[in-house]
């Protein structure tokens, strides 16, 4: 899931169009509307104090997990698949013949 394309890219597009595309008739000022950047400068800087606070919290909150090895998955975990330890792929893939992989490497 990548969810940095989701969450972080289009909610920045979202946050700076409306300086482009702001209507007056709705409260906003958009450049292509007014011909003034004043909206769209304001939504910059608001893009960029997001994103400031974003990574702060991240970093505050993910590197002591990072450092007590909370954000690893076992070896044996990884060996076996997430899919197969988190959920259920033999009814998720029951058309399939879905055979999980054994988390020993054969000899």
């Amino acid at each position: 899931v990548d969810a940095f394309a989701v969450h972080g890219a289009c909610g920045l597009w979202g946050v700076i169009a409306l300086g482009f595309f702001g209507d007056p008739v709705a409260g906003g000022n958009g450049l292509f509307h007014t011909g003034k950047f004043d909206q769209l400068g304001a939504q910059i800087v608001a893009a960029i104090i997001i994103i400031l606070w974003v990574t702060t919290l991240s970093v505050m909150i993910l590197l002591p997990l990072k450092m007590i090895g909370f954000l690893r998955l076992s070896d044996d975990f990884q060996d076996a698949g997430a899919d197969v330890m988190e959920h259920s792929p033999s009814k998720a893939y029951k058309d399939k013949n879905y055979e999980p992989a054994t988390s020993k490497a054969p000899a």
